[in-house]
């Protein structure tokens, strides 16, 4: 097993640098990894404390594995894990617990996440007693099977088969094309021996859409693919290496009607349909998978800058020439523009951690009442998902990339840190639905809402902050910004702001459309402004939502009989404002073209965020400690919590060349293979002769 990294580890040994940095964070640390992180901190804490007792679990030799010793390496980690669950009588929250600990991805994640609550929430209460054990005490390990080689976002169009056979009482699935096959699904190329596969439901020759079933796809003890299945796997990736994705294909494969999953939609013995109260019922577990990217986009982010913030407290460079550093060099985080961009970041980090909350609970509520058959939340959570999931891998992709450059040459290095979390988060930006699509979704329940309002007159489904626009046309175009230059600016100034824009948003995209004839043709000539539109409608979310949870703690904080004025409140309060002028700055086209917000108030816009940032700038520290992440699942060389990165970046690199692969006789690989050849013949050419050693 490899050694715990980062080597050296020793918290009574932080270097000056960072020491001297907590001790000037005005907040209590730890009250505010509490706020972030609520009653699950305790478990996290207990269950991360076993993990990283236990060599298996050290992600140490990552950065040099090639991807199928990755693979296996993954196993190992998910094996333990069962192991461990069973030892310790871990709950299901538990489990999910323990992976987001790991610091790394396994095959494991595809089935606890995706397959198992598939089963939960598509398998008739009858049929979830025969599969749920089975699946729970891995004497079968499965997958989601959705996306296909030509389709993916346009589940409506999946080409794989599920064609009743009412003579045997079975389903058999085909994936009748090359375009048909199963692609991506992860877990599925060696992994899983089960998989949620979607297929068109024929009966009787007539199609009824897509539908899940329950595959059989490897014979139990030898792991063969079961007769008329062909996997295989897609290769190396951007990232998600640990991860086996793969294709299916699928020819002519009986399974009984009773593993076609039947708690919304159902086919009877003689063949007869029953249908679901809403088709997007059988799309719950991706629904879900949204709502935890959008939840997981800011501890991600929190990650890469956790290291970023970290190592540029450590790091000195440049500033030697300023007169009044008598020839020092500076931390880089002194420098004006390493402070900006981090800062900022920082700042977003925060906003989707708490929209994220939101989306959470959204989507709880939901599963509860699918789970029940109501489904009167699923179109809002369906939408909301969607749109925020889409613009929080973007955005926290870009930081994150961001946070790679600002380590200079380290931040490019594996041993960094930042370009392992980076090439596993950019999946969340095409994985369940591709960004666009989902941002035109968004957009598409929007306007069917406000259209449906416009319609009967009655607006009570129309989010408060669009209603006036759509009373009267003009109103807008008197609003102006309440923003005093000189002034901080308050949460309620930059809410309205938001609202403001995306209602101006709004009134131009339903105008068009409606000018177009209000169809679906006219929604595909708006397209450019659908997709703003629901960024709009998504940056107004997280602006709202970081200000409303803030003013929900200071409530909780005041009914305890403490001051909120103390603590971390003030801090996040900071950081609430300059995430909303920055964004807002960012995009001051779309605040500026119709007079809202002035010149002159952008001035003082600017002006007010360079004095947030400076008077942050002894804060981050304390506001990525926070975080709580320990340097196993850090991963980096630089971002330790103790700051010695130089030692281990050294150590690290060392640690990498004991493992290498060594050449065929026994020296440096590559030489005896290639180089010796290459070197020989250029000293022949030039009539070197060389003595061998005695």
């Amino acid at each position: 097993m490899p050694p715990f990294i980062p080597p050296l580890y020793d918290p009574s040994k932080t270097v000056p640098a960072l020491s001297s940095e907590r001790a000037l964070v005005s907040f209590p640390v730890e009250s505010l990894t509490q706020f972030l992180h609520g009653s699950i901190l305790e478990p996290q804490r207990r269950i991360r404390t076993l993990l990283e007792s236990d060599p298996v679990f050290s992600n140490a030799d990552k950065p040099f594995l090639s991807r199928e010793k990755m693979y296996v390496r993954s196993l190992e980690k998910a094996a333990k894990l069962v192991e461990m669950r069973k030892r310790n009588g871990w709950s299901e929250e538990d489990m999910m617990v323990a992976m987001r600990m790991l610091g790394d991805s396994t095959p494991q994640f595809l089935h606890e996440a995706l397959f198992i609550p598939t089963l939960r929430t598509q398998l008739s209460d009858e049929q979830q007693k025969i599969w749920l054990p089975k699946a729970e005490n891995y004497e079968i390990f499965g997958c989601y099977a959705q996306t296909e080689l030509a389709h993916g976002s346009n589940l409506r169009k999946l080409e794989t088969t599920a064609t009743f056979i009412p003579e045997t009482d079975e389903f058999e699935i085909n994936t009748p094309t090359i375009n048909s096959m199963k692609w991506w699904p992860g877990a599925l190329a060696q992994s899983s021996t089960h998989c949620a596969i979607y297929a068109r439901l024929i009966l009787h020759g007539k199609d009824y859409g897509v539908h899940p079933f329950l595959l059989q796809i490897r014979a139990p003890g030898t792991h063969d693919p079961m007769a008329g299945i062909e996997l295989g796997n897609l290769g190396n990736k951007i990232g998600f290496n640990t991860i086996d994705n793969g294709f299916l294909r699928v020819h002519n494969v009986r399974i009984p009607r009773s593993q076609m999953m039947m708690r919304n939609s159902k086919v009877t013995r003689d063949g007869k349909y029953e249908p679901a109260k809403n088709a997007k019922m059988n799309y719950s577990t991706m629904v879900a998978i949204r709502a935890n990217i959008v939840r997981n986009a800011g501890f991600a982010l929190g990650q890469a800058l956790t290291i970023a913030i970290r190592y540029s407290m450590v790091r000195l460079q440049g500033g030697d020439r300023i007169p009044s550093h008598k020839g020092e060099e500076i931390k880089i985080i002194d420098h004006g523009m390493q402070r900006f961009r981090l800062t900022t970041s920082l700042a977003l980090s925060y906003a989707m951690l708490m929209t994220g909350r939101v989306m959470f609970e959204m989507h709880r509520r939901n599963l509860e009442n699918v789970i029940q058959g109501e489904v009167g939340l699923m179109a809002e959570v369906h939408a909301t998902s969607s749109g925020l999931k889409a613009l929080t891998s973007d955005l926290a992709t870009a930081h994150m990339e961001d946070a790679r450059r600002a380590c200079g040459g380290h931040g490019y290095s594996w041993c960094g840190g930042i370009v392992d979390i980076l090439t596993t988060t950019l999946q969340d930006v095409t994985v369940e639905g591709e960004n666009t699509i989902l941002h035109l979704q968004t957009s598409r329940w929007l306007l069917k809402t406000i259209l449906a309002a416009l319609k009967t007159k009655d607006l009570s489904a129309v989010p408060a902050g669009l209603r006036l626009a759509l009373q009267d046309a003009n109103a807008l175009e008197q609003e102006r910004a309440t923003i005093v230059p000189g002034q901080p600016v308050s949460g309620e100034t930059l809410v309205a702001a938001f609202w403001h824009r995306e209602a101006r948003v709004l009134q131009e995209v339903v105008t068009r459309i409606l000018k177009d004839g209000s169809g679906e043709e006219a929604m595909a000539k708006s397209q450019v402004r659908m997709v703003e539109l629901s960024r709009t409608h998504g940056e107004g979310m997280l602006v709202r939502n970081f200000f409303e949870a803030l003013a929900k703690e200071e409530q909780t904080i005041v009914s305890k009989g403490q001051d909120p004025s103390k603590g971390f409140l003030p801090v996040l309060k900071q950081l609430a404002e300059l995430h909303a002028i920055h964004r807002l700055l960012e995009q001051a086209g779309d605040f500026t073209e119709d007079g809202y917000v002035s010149r002159r108030q952008v001035v003082w816009l600017r002006e007010r965020r360079d004095v947030l940032i400076d008077g942050l700038r002894y804060e981050i520290i304390g506001l990525v400690d926070a975080y709580d992440l320990s340097d196993n699942q850090l991963n980096s060389a630089i971002g330790r919590y103790d700051g010695r990165v130089y030692e281990s970046l050294y150590e690290w690199a060392k640690y990498g060349m004991s493992i290498m692969e060594k050449g065929s006789q026994g020296g440096v690989l590559g030489f005896d293979e290639v180089l010796k050849d290459v070197l020989a013949e250029g000293r022949r050419i030039n009539g070197v002769v060389v003595t061998p050693k005695l």
